[in-house]
């Protein structure tokens, strides 16, 4: 590290403690001001989690509980209140990807309240989402991590799916009718790019959520025709290829070619391309690769939705007993029976291994492989101008790639109201004209019923790689600015 290298970050450190500071006091300053939610006796002796082990203090509230959905089983979920107004502020569905993957992940190693440590503690996360809403994290479908099928013999889909979120969110606000009347957002990631449009899809259909207000959604997989030319596309773009095979891509039309079967000619173009690349993250490009924990927040959930997609002759370094590369320590802590007493989990049934997984094989190899390569555009477009909605994505990522998914934005052809623009940080020391608010934070398109958000620097999963910007994106989409 040179001079100037070594005072840019030490300036950069400087700037997060500054942020982490500003954003801590405004928090607790909002806290006294915020107005409590009254629950009820039998809300509180069912689902209210009043002692987490190994935690530390907090002063809003949180709950765990099962929800049944129709006669497919029932869904776990963890509630955590907003840290401002929780009576008025909205209240969002976090479910992650996979598919099969626990939203729990994103509970403890994104942007939940709470990040476990290697001494099977929890300590507080500055960047936490709830510090603006109150957020449901859910596991589902049925038979992911604490949440229990009713039988062996489920079949997993993308309508199953939507049908058992639907009934899980209605369930939900009939077991906490105190939230019925703020605004309520679905949100997820990854495979997410399925779960939220179908699931926006049912509810709008049922028309029972009279509050739903739109999904926002990180790095989706939308279509994937769009994701393979989008991950091989930015591999050229990151100057990871050569251009004499670059050209033999773009000759054979491997862009365009099938997603599950591109064919003998592409199958062998993009294998030499693997081969080139295997040695990178292909979730963060211009991070280091997985060597210790500290950099592997969501390796199970992003090898999970590489094995559905037929993947893994395409990166030699997940081989098939592939596992977290070192100690997984949300894992351990939502293994532990204390935890699970505490937070109100029993699991069990044919799904259960005995211990929290980040994602379930029980699910993943029951999932239909026809859904995973379907295209989302008739549900998006179908969506347009009844609800908000918004698509950000990590410009680091090759898995889900930004280059993908402009492909998919553009291709719906939907009327731009605000064209490409950049946009930088809203908080910060001197905002508007301090040091954070002068670096750009990605870019932003705005069409009619659908923001498209870049974040500069962003690996696959947002909230982890760039958690300041990532907050601030959901403010931005909460406020309506995008």
């Amino acid at each position: 590290m040179n001079a100037s290298e070594y005072l840019f970050a030490q300036s950069a450190e400087s700037l997060d403690a500054d942020l982490y500071s500003l954003t801590a006091k405004t928090a607790a300053a909002t806290a006294i001001a915020a107005k409590p939610i009254e629950y009820t006796a039998s809300q509180r002796a069912k689902f209210e989690i009043t002692s987490l082990p190994d935690a530390p203090a907090v002063s809003w509230r949180q709950f765990g509980g099962y929800i049944d959905v129709n006669d497919r089983g029932k869904i776990f979920f963890w509630l955590v209140e907003s840290q401002g107004q929780p009576s008025t502020d909205p209240i969002l569905l976090w479910t992650n990807g996979g598919p099969g993957c626990s939203g729990l992940t994103g509970f403890l190693t994104e942007h939940g309240p709470f990040r476990p440590t290697k001494d099977g503690a929890l300590e507080l996360n500055p960047n936490a989402w709830n510090r603006v809403a109150s957020i449901v994290y859910v596991e589902q479908p049925v038979g992911v991590g604490f949440s229990t099928p009713s039988s062996g013999n489920l079949s997993y889909g993308d309508t199953l799916a939507a049908q058992d979120n639907l009934a899980f969110v209605k369930g939900f606000f009939q077991a906490f009718p105190q939230y019925a009347d703020n605004r309520f957002f679905i949100t997820s990631e990854s495979y997410g790019g399925h779960y939220m449009p179908t699931l926006a899809d049912a509810i709008v259909n049922d028309g029972g959520v009279p509050n739903f207000r739109g999904f926002m959604v990180g790095n989706p997989l939308t279509y994937l025709t769009y994701r393979n030319y989008g991950e091989y596309g930015t591999f050229y773009g990151h100057q990871l290829l050569p251009k004499p095979l670059w050209e033999r891509y773009v000759a054979a039309n491997c862009s365009s070619a099938p997603g599950l079967d591109p064919g003998a000619q592409c199958s062998a173009i993009t294998a030499q391309m693997d081969g080139l690349t295997d040695g990178l993250d292909p979730y963060a490009l211009d991070f280091p690769k997985c060597n210790d924990s500290a950099l592997s927040t969501g390796r199970h959930e992003r090898h999970t939705l590489v094995q559905k997609l037929g993947l893994r002759a395409a990166y030699p370094y997940f081989p098939t007993n592939y596992q977290p590369c070192t100690a997984d320590w949300a894992t351990a802590y939502l293994s532990r029976k204390d935890v699970q007493a505490a937070v109100h989990a029993a699991p069990g049934g044919v799904a259960w291994t005995g211990n929290w997984s980040a994602c379930s094989d029980f699910v993943g190899e029951r999932y239909s492989a026809e859904d995973t390569a379907a295209p989302m555009m008739p549900f998006y477009k179908r969506l347009a101008g009844k609800i908000q909605m918004l698509i950000f994505s990590g410009d680091d990522d090759s898995v889900c790639a930004t280059l993908g998914t402009q492909q998919f934005v553009w291709d719906l052809g939907l009327n731009v109201t605000v064209p490409w623009t950049p946009w930088t940080m809203e908080s910060g020391p001197g905002c508007p004209g301090g040091p954070a608010c002068k670096q750009i934070a990605g870019y932003v398109t705005r069409f009619d019923g659908l923001s498209l958000v870049t974040v500069h620097g962003a690996g696959h999963l947002v909230p982890a790689t760039r958690p300041v910007q990532g907050l601030q994106v959901l403010k931005n989409f909460l406020a309506g600015k995008w």
